[in-house]
């Protein structure tokens, strides 16, 4: 439980870093060529990043359905 509870929260994660990784796009000019720094950078680390960050935090806090958990 706790692994899929970590999973759905860090997937649904991606909608926040698309936002933030748009606004970072725009802000470094809105470059178009799909090859640039920027778009890899905004366009596809940023928000995975934001999945992987989401997963791991989700991880930490579910603690309760841990199985050492002695609450």
């Amino acid at each position: 439980m706790r692994f899929l509870r970590a999973l759905i929260i860090g997937f649904l994660s991606i909608f926040p870093g698309t936002i933030v990784g748009y606004l970072g796009w725009l802000a470094t000019g809105g470059v178009e060529d799909n090859y640039s720094l920027e778009v890899v950078f905004f366009c596809n680390i940023v928000p995975f990043g934001f999945v992987f960050i989401g997963f791991l935090w989700s991880w930490v806090i579910g603690e309760e359905y841990g199985e050492k958990y002695h609450g």
